[in-house]
């Protein structure tokens, strides 16, 4: 039976030991702050990320993975006959899975490349699931019918409490971006087939902690919430009780990771965001 292994990028969400009891590779992305360029998880940590972040007057820029980084990993996987499932963040959102495509036509592995349609721990959510089925013995076939299944059952909603960010990456203009900042203003966008939409915004928090309220009562009508992951961008503390403590009082039996975002979410998202993310059965 041939072996199948899992690739993924640095924007997914997973524990150091998932990566490792999994045996998933990670690709980086990079990072450029004040003309320093650098690999994501490798050259700097996210909180390293943010602290630089927060202290440079202009954008960080992200850039995806070379071709030719993802020729070589290919190569190295596949040396042995494996076959291999290259999951990535969704193309709305970053070149990378163009990239890992065009790798796959130029490795001598035999490579599938899918977009996942998230990021973050919703992207974990499929790479958890295609690494324990490959462990398993599982098809590429099965695999992917189970991925296919996962997405659907996926949701991925990100607070933007500070707009400073989407401003200097020219995705709001900057009068508009001026009178949202001046009125405190706050967005919430859902991600529907890989692409972000706004789900509500408002002055202040008090909107945004209601449609989280929301959130939990969509979740509850699910049949079980098997995992729930929340990406901030500093500011804990501001989300601990209206977050983070509700979704754990009314999904106890729910799996719960915290963590930093990735840098190229802090880049576009900007300080004190956060993104909630679940899966249900």
């Amino acid at each position: 039976m041939t072996k199948i292994k899992i690739v993924t990028d640095s924007t997914v969400q997973l524990t150091d030991k998932e990566i490792n009891d999994l045996n998933i590779t990670i690709v980086p992305l990079t990072a450029m702050i004040d003309n320093t360029i650098y690999i994501d998880g490798v050259s700097i940590t996210k909180e390293e990320f943010l602290t630089k972040m927060n202290a440079s007057e202009t954008l960080p820029k992200t850039s995806q993975p070379a071709i030719g980084n993802f020729i070589d990993v290919y190569n190295e996987l596949g040396a042995d006959g494996s076959e291999i499932l290259s999951l990535h963040l969704t193309e709305g959102l970053s070149g990378t899975v163009q990239a890992a495509h065009q790798a796959a036509g130029m490795t001598t592995s035999k490579v599938t490349v899918i977009d996942s349609k998230f990021i973050d721990r919703a992207l974990a959510f499929q790479v958890i699931a295609a690494a324990n089925l490959a462990l398993n013995g599982a098809s590429m076939e099965e695999i992917l019918s189970k991925l296919t299944t996962i997405r659907s059952k996926s949701a991925l909603y990100i607070c933007v409490v500070n707009l400073e960010n989407l401003i200097k990456g020219g995705r709001i203009g900057k009068t508009l971006g001026r009178i949202s900042t001046f009125l405190n203003m706050k967005i919430m966008l859902g991600m529907k087939d890989g692409e972000l939409y706004p789900a509500t915004k408002g002055r202040g928090m008090k909107p945004m902690f209601k449609y989280v309220d929301h959130l939990i009562e969509e979740m509850q009508q699910a049949k079980s919430v098997v995992s729930i992951g929340i990406s901030h961008i500093g500011g804990l503390e501001a989300i601990q009780e209206a977050v983070i403590d509700k979704l754990k009082e009314h999904f106890p039996n729910a799996q719960f990771l915290v963590e930093y975002a990735s840098p190229s979410i802090m880049t576009h998202a900007g300080p004190g965001a956060f993104a909630i993310m679940y899966e249900v059965e």
